[in-house]
């Protein structure tokens, strides 16, 4: 009975000091986890804004690439944040919100924009959040749309659940360089009968060398990929009316920045 008794004791000492052990590394490394987390939101945005170190052409990164194996700098990256892009947030109508019933995006009162400026303080482009439906969860996107609203700079796919080799593709250089480029004009045609973009099975050339209003699926990933479409379709077209309809707000916003993102 009494060696029974000492047995729960040590068990119980044990879990103590090894809960408290990891409760003490859980708190050290907190910041340092969210850190990290903001330093990987940061390199999305400026790859999706078509922005890379210096000497760094996408093109020779490989098919296979992810955003991960872009060789930035921490420092680097935050300098070039800080140094080019700059975010505002929006406020959201309802009636703006209904262009949203199909999507899987949440938007509450407002949004943040994101946008790239040039060193003359002009603006680049904007870049804003995505979110769909793959084919086993979420897939969450950054997307850059230029500042004419006319093509798409980029597009990064920041959390998703796919099967790898199939639909984790979406992560890959080869299916994300389509974006590059991409035609909107679709978006601004507001009697349109067909999607503003559309999905084709093979793409002899990329929208950087032409652009169409198309981008290449991935043999064996539909259902990813027509989740990426519906995606872009739904949500793209709740940007451009945000932006449209709020353009002298942005510029005004804009004028009052100390340099600084939030």
């Amino acid at each position: 009975m009494r060696k029974g008794i000492l047995t729960i004791i040590f068990m119980v000492v044990i879990t103590i000091v090894f809960i408290s052990a990891l409760a003490s590394i859980h708190e050290l490394s907190k910041e340092r986890v969210m850190q990290n987390a903001k330093i990987d939101q940061y390199k999305s945005i400026l790859y999706a804004f078509d922005i890379f170190p210096e000497n760094v052409d996408e093109r020779e990164l490989g098919l296979t690439a992810t955003t991960d194996d872009i060789p930035w700098q921490q420092d680097m990256i935050l300098k070039a944040i800080e140094n080019q892009i700059r975010s505002v947030k929006i406020p959201v109508t309802e009636q703006q919100k209904e262009l949203l019933k199909n999507s899987l995006l949440a938007v509450k009162d407002s949004v943040e924009i994101f946008v790239h400026l040039n060193e003359q303080n002009e603006v680049v482009a904007y870049g804003f959040p995505l979110r769909g439906k793959g084919l086993w969860g979420t897939i969450t996107a950054f997307g850059v749309i230029s500042a004419d609203l006319q093509k798409m700079v980029g597009i990064d796919f920041t959390e998703q659940v796919e099967t790898p080799g199939l639909g984790a593709r979406i992560t890959e250089t080869e299916f994300k360089y389509f974006f590059r480029n991409l035609d909107l004009s679709g978006f601004q045609d507001k009697y349109g009968q067909t999607p503003p973009i559309i999905l084709v099975k093979k793409k002899e050339i990329t929208n950087r060398e032409q652009s169409t209003n198309s981008f290449q699926a991935i043999t064996g990933a539909t259902q990813t990929v027509d989740g990426v479409l519906k995606m872009i379709n739904t949500d793209l077209q709740f940007y451009f009316n945000l932006l449209l309809e709020n353009e002298e707000m942005i510029k005004k916003l804009l004028a009052r920045f100390s340099g600084v993102v939030e």
